[in-house]
């Protein structure tokens, strides 16, 4: 791997993975409650979809500001952009858990197909860790600062703390201990929003590298949401997509909603490093951008690629081999088990195009150029998964939903690499700072 890409890589995929395992706690402890508790966890996460949509309005537009006022020399703007962001998205937090109510019985009543033992379950869990949005929304504009400014460590140590608290707090609410009740799905939702305020601790140990004050919005937050928008409106879309692609699943029944869940949150352990090249991509093009050095952006896209496309084929190889040994760990249920095998099976066989993939997105975004990859993504999402899931999952089942993973990643791939051929770096460049 390039040095220049690495050096921030391994830190986010530290922090990535770390979030990941706070999942699989959450995830191993409620599965000693019910497989309706599993379906209930798995229903809700798909809401946290859309609350990482609503942050990369600030995080996504954010990251590209600041990584290029960087390489531009103009460190006083990061700082100012990302107190300006902290603001908005603490006032954007607030907005979304006074307005749960209205919204959310009704949301998880939809996406459970009508299932109403395993919504009720998902409100008590979901009302719960809503009360984590103003730590998430710190959390991420914090990090985008940190890893703009070559100083990815602090968020990585953040994660690492939230694990800690959380693998402590997730079993002693849920299940009880000596002197603490037992307090099943909630205690679980209580326990991941009081680790997401632990993992805070970090950025008072390890002071920020900008100047960063907290100040009323401008022009240049307003800039950070016109490039954060195209992120946001790309996570919007995958955010209903995959609620329309895991309604398919939910045609098959609890087991195979249970089992989705045990999938895809053991596949994201093993595919954080993608997400991490992105972006570690992100950052490097749009400092390179800023610093008017459009060829090394290149350059370290190019490297990036032959990462995420190796990295991902070890990835799919694991899939494939710890595939029979997963269920059995999380679940008593024989056909859920089974379940489980299929989907790693599944998706294995898509994580090299999501490495690809990845690395082409986030150089394209700090380069400047944001609406490509909402586009692309925007049309493989609704067009290669979730419509062929719905269809397919009334011809064969969860099967046939999950074999759409499969054609989106690849889909995507593909046309970002023909996009890049075409247009080139020169083309794609732009400078917003």
């Amino acid at each position: 791997m390039s040095r220049s890409v690495g050096s921030l890589a391994l830190p986010i995929t530290i922090s990535i993975l770390a979030d990941s395992l706070l999942s699989v706690v959450a995830l191993s402890t409620v599965s000693r409650l019910s497989t309706t508790a599993v379906a209930a966890t798995g229903l809700a996460s798909y809401l946290f979809f859309l609350v990482n949509a609503l942050a990369t309005v600030f995080t996504g537009g954010l990251m590209v500001v600041a990584s290029q006022a960087i390489g531009a020399g103009e460190e006083g703007t990061a700082g100012r952009a990302t107190g300006e962001t902290i603001t908005l998205s603490l006032i954007a937090s607030a907005a979304f858990m006074l307005t749960a109510s209205l919204w959310l019985p009704h949301y998880l009543a939809a996406v459970s197909s009508g299932n109403r033992e395993v919504a009720a379950m998902a409100l008590d869990y979901a009302v719960a860790r809503l009360f984590s949005l103003p730590a998430l929304m710190l959390n991420v504009s914090l990090s985008a600062a940190y890893r703009s400014a070559d100083k990815p460590w602090p968020s990585a140590y953040s994660s690492v703390i939230s694990v800690a608290a959380g693998s402590l707090l997730i079993p002693a609410l849920t299940l009880g201990g000596p002197g603490i009740q037992a307090m099943g799905l909630k205690g679980a939702g209580i326990a991941m929003t009081l680790a997401s305020y632990a993992g805070l601790v970090a950025y008072a140990v390890w002071r920020p590298p900008l100047k960063i004050v907290v100040a009323r919005p401008s022009l240049l937050s307003l800039k950070v949401i016109a490039l954060g928008a195209p992120t946001a409106l790309e996570r919007l879309v995958a955010s209903i997509a995959q609620n329309i692609y895991i309604s398919a699943v939910a045609k098959a029944g609890t087991e195979a909603l249970a089992a989705h869940n045990i999938g895809i949150t053991v596949e994201m352990l093993v595919i954080q490093p993608s997400f991490a090249i992105s972006l570690a991509a992100l950052v490097r093009a749009g400092q390179n951008t800023g610093s008017d050095s459009v060829e090394e952006a290149e350059r370290s896209l190019k490297e990036s690629i032959k990462v995420g496309a190796s990295w991902m084929g070890l990835a799919a190889l694991l899939l494939s081999l710890i595939s029979p040994y997963v269920g059995p760990l999380f679940t008593s249920d024989p056909e859920v088990a089974r379940l489980v095998q299929v989907y790693l099976l599944l998706a294995a066989a898509s994580e090299v195009g999501l490495g690809v993939s990845s690395a082409v997105y986030g150089a394209v975004r700090g380069m400047g150029s944001v609406w490509l990859p909402l586009a692309i993504n925007s049309f493989t999402v609704v067009f290669f998964r979730a419509i062929p899931a719905q269809v397919l999952a009334d011809m064969y089942g969860a099967l046939g939903a999950w074999v759409t993973q499969n054609t989106d990643i690849y889909g995507r791939a593909l046309l970002a690499l023909l996009a890049w051929k075409l247009l080139g770096a020169r083309r794609l460049a732009r400078k917003v700072v």
